[in-house]
């Protein structure tokens, strides 16, 4: 009788320290990516502050974390730069893993490996898609006020991962100085700049 009562005491405990386990590795798995999801938005801004500082002109005007809402239609841009060339968009992504999407999807699949070895998978917004609507949002805002001046959105990977190849997609500082400062058949004066520069300062 003693014999079996340590028999099954034994399985317990290896049951018991299997579940600690298992909970342990699962824990150390979901708090990891909280963990990434929390700090991949700072890190990329950290980046991409670093990167613009290095490219920007001495009248290129940066503005960032603009909230917009408009008709009931809400967004938050990152960063918007506004220059003679007109306003640029720039959407930033610190995605980490693996992303899998095309440029029409609604919303894409990011899949990374945690350190304990277990796959994540999730679903993301297209960011080519949400930039198009920040820029459908903001031109109707500057029209709103009487503005009219030439919008353009691009999103920059931090990580180069973009799944799909598009002419909005930025992944260089090289080709983010281009897109910027290349010149434009229209160029525009000073007092509309600095008019829609007020607007959306105040935002």
């Amino acid at each position: 009788m003693e014999y079996i009562i340590g028999i099954a005491l034994f399985i317990a405990i290896v049951v018991i320290v299997f579940k600690i386990k298992s909970k342990d590795e699962y824990d150390s798995d979901y708090n990891y990516e909280q963990r990434e999801i929390k700090f991949a938005g700072y890190r990329g801004e950290a980046i991409f502050n670093n990167i613009i500082s290095n490219i920007l002109h001495s009248d290129d005007i940066l503005l960032n974390n603009i909230i917009l809402d408009v008709d009931g239609k809400e967004t938050e841009i990152d960063y918007l730069i506004i220059n003679k060339n007109g306003i640029f968009i720039i959407e930033i992504k610190n995605y980490n893993g693996k992303l899998y999407g095309g440029i029409d999807d609604y919303e894409w699949i990011k899949e990374k490996v945690s350190p304990g070895g277990n796959v994540f998978t999730k679903t993301v917004r297209n960011p080519i898609k949400q930039t198009k609507r920040q820029i459908y949002i903001l031109s109707k805002y500057l029209k709103n006020n009487n503005i009219r001046i030439w919008i353009k959105g691009y999103t920059y990977f931090i990580n180069h991962n973009s799944p799909v190849e598009d002419e909005c997609v930025i992944s260089s500082i090289h080709e983010l100085d281009q897109i910027l400062h290349e010149q434009q058949d229209k160029i525009y004066d000073e007092k509309l700049i600095h008019k829609v520069t007020n607007l959306l300062s105040i935002l």
